[in-house]
């Protein structure tokens, strides 16, 4: 397997329409929000929100795909910021 289709796999991310949101619960160090997930990879996730994040902050996110049971929870970084949301890194998953 070339490392560019390894890369590929590893980003590939699922989209997720306006018609099924993802809700996600999120925590930083100074406040408690939530969001919708717009998309989200192996290595991270964007949420949709018009709560002010910066660069490097670091953020506590729980959330739970439609079939399934089970919450996830994940800590992260976040990476880049936009008008209408922000790109997080995944540092740590949790399960409960």
């Amino acid at each position: 397997m070339t490392t560019e289709l390894v890369k590929s796999r590893k980003d590939a991310r699922k989209l997720f329409e306006e018609d099924q949101p993802i809700s996600v619960n999120c925590k930083t160090a100074d406040s408690e929000f939530n969001a919708s997930i717009q998309d989200i990879s192996g290595s991270g996730v964007f949420i949709k929100t018009l709560k002010p994040l910066s660069n490097g902050q670091e953020i506590a996110l729980t959330f739970k795909f439609p079939k399934s049971k089970k919450p996830i929870m994940v800590t992260g970084e976040v990476v880049r910021t936009t008008r209408s949301g922000a790109a997080v890194e995944f540092k740590v998953f949790f399960d409960k």
